[in-house]
């Protein structure tokens, strides 16, 4: 599988679909784009996902969010 499918999520957006589950984290993280609300994270929390199912369509640019 290509890095399109490996998916930064935010604190609230991973809240919203695993509920109190609580997410294995990479730390520390940089800042990045939630694939699914597009804020800005620094959560280092990843999801897989097929890449035509999310909004961001698997396009994660190389920059940071500044």
């Amino acid at each position: 599988m290509s890095t399109q499918w490996t998916h930064p999520i935010c604190e609230r957006c991973w809240r919203a679909a695993e509920g109190p589950r609580l997410p294995a984290r990479i730390t520390p993280a940089d800042p990045e784009r939630c694939c699914f609300c597009a804020g800005a994270t620094r959560a280092g929390i990843y999801v897989r996902r097929d890449p035509t199912t999310v909004p961001c369509r698997g396009d994660h640019p190389m920059s940071h969010v500044s």
